[in-house]
């Protein structure tokens, strides 16, 4: 055969097989598992805006598939009321449908934001995500801007738990946090080794969803409010609608060995645990002097505290979804004109407020015992909406278990003539001014009123709103002024 016609032959045969790599290349793939690729997974928007300012992201949308895929819907996830407004693959729209990217290939999405920090209902943090459904699979890359002019502590390093790597703000020198500016949590905040973090009366500490701060060993948290400019930890919605609910933030986590924690005229609310203290981190101070604070509207509870030491005085605990108080794993604590009032409204509580302990199992099964050498409340309240509000979980067969109420009122089925019971009003309505608005004030017929052990309150002669306590105390954190009733 001629050479010229081997040639064509060739190429005749060579047709086909183009035609065909040609048709399946266009061929949309329909496969349920195809999963999109992106360059990110979060488009950080880092520009603290001081005036109104505008800024823009981009990023990439892979097809590392064989095959043409076609995206059925690209959008906002908050839709119309988002903050953010996306060009997407070269069209100026919110949202698309049938987006097609061929083979081994990408498109482009921008994504603009608008800020105007002086709008004091704007969160702190803004966040929306961006949609993606291939074949039914749905996928999204989260989207975050700062909403206000503040100071953001956001991820320097990395913490293993639990085997998880998790990003983390870590503070490595003694560190003052004034009240310039708020200071808004991405995130987790860590205390390293030593290191002491002091924080100004004034100051506003925010947390977004799910951030915590923790101190490690030998850390020490200095938080020092007043009367006037109380410090406030509370999360980074500032819409009206946010304001008394739980859950919105992790906790306080003040870890093993941790010492020497001071919080003074302090409110934290709307977390999902108020604080947590661990074991002794020194032989002379208390791991946590907490006075003049309240603590409300916890997911679990208020105040958890494990093998410690804690002095509270003027501490104001209601409204936690669990427990208001455990004091477990033994230690030793001293309240003085306290009020643990856990009336919670958002939810069916089961779990009583007050809980004690002095003991624990290890992993071998075996008991090891945790003195509880000191558990001492003077002139406080004790109550909730359960009928057992107190639950004693005391090892039956050795420990101590030191355990004292004087001058207090206790909401209880248990029998309080023992001698660890002095002066108790028992299963009596304290008569608080409004629980709903959390206003703790006793009424003008409260049997709170006059209750209290006038030798306690030398130690603490002003209640939690600089009231002079006088020579009649009141029990719990706050004084009754006649002039307050209506």
């Amino acid at each position: 055969m001629p050479k010229i016609f081997r040639t064509i032959l060739l190429l005749m045969a060579s047709v086909p097989l183009f035609l065909i790599l040609s048709c399946q290349r266009d061929v949309i793939d329909t496969d349920p598992s195809l999963k999109l690729g992106f360059s990110v997974d979060t488009v950080m928007f880092d520009t603290v805006f001081t005036t109104v300012g505008s800024s823009t992201r981009r990023f990439t949308v892979h097809n590392n598939h064989k095959q043409k895929v076609s995206i059925s819907s690209i959008r906002l996830a908050n839709g119309d009321n988002s903050f953010f407004r996306l060009n997407i693959d070269g069209q100026a729209a919110n949202q698309a449908k049938d987006i097609e990217i061929e083979a081994n290939d990408s498109i482009f999405i921008f994504v603009e934001v608008t800020v105007d920090p002086t709008q004091q209902d704007l969160p702190l943090i803004i966040t929306d995500s961006i949609v993606f459904n291939l074949n039914g699979n749905q996928q999204d890359v989260k989207l975050v801007a700062w909403g206000q002019d503040a100071h953001f502590v956001l991820p320097n390093s990395f913490i293993i738990v639990d085997k998880d790597t998790v990003p983390c703000h870590v503070i490595t020198n003694d560190t003052i946090w004034s009240a310039n500016k708020p200071h808004v949590i991405y995130g987790l905040c860590l205390l390293y080794q030593d290191v002491t973090l002091t924080i100004e009366q004034g100051a506003k500490i925010h947390f977004h969803k799910g951030a915590s701060m923790l101190a490690y060993t030998g850390a020490s948290f200095k938080v020092y409010g007043s009367l006037e400019n109380p410090v406030v930890f509370q999360g980074d919605r500032l819409e009206p609608f946010y304001r008394e609910i739980s859950g919105q933030w992790g906790g306080i986590y003040l870890l093993s060995t941790s010492k020497n924690h001071v919080f003074e005229n302090t409110l934290i609310k709307n977390g999902t645990i108020g604080i947590q203290v661990d074991s002794v981190g020194s032989l002379t101070e208390p791991t946590l002097t907490i006075k003049n604070t309240v603590i409300r509207n916890m997911k679990y509870y208020g105040l958890e505290a494990q093998g410690s030491n804690v002095k509270a005085e003027n501490l104001m605990v209601n409204n936690c979804e669990e427990s208001a108080l455990i004091l477990q794993l033994g230690g030793e604590y001293e309240f003085l004109h306290c009020t643990f009032a856990n009336y919670n409204n958002t939810s069916i509580r089961k779990s009583a407020s007050f809980k004690f302990n002095n003991y624990y199992i290890d992993t071998a099964g075996t008991v090891q015992i945790r003195d509880l050498t000191k558990a001492y409340f003077g002139n406080c309240v004790l109550t909730g909406g359960l009928q057992e509000e107190l639950i004693y979980d005391n090892y039956a067969s050795g420990g101590v278990f030191n355990l004292v109420f004087d001058h207090c009122l206790l909401k209880t089925q248990k029998n309080t003539e023992g001698s660890q019971y002095i002066n108790i009003l028992k299963n009596i309505d304290p008569k608080f001014k409004d629980i709903e608005a959390n206003d703790f004030k006793p009424k003008a017929d409260s049997p709170l009123i006059g209750a209290g052990k006038a030798e306690i309150t030398l130690q603490v002669p002003v209640d939690l709103f600089g009231v002079d306590r006088g020579g009649r105390p009141d029990l719990g954190a706050i004084q009754y002024v006649e002039e307050e009733e209506e």
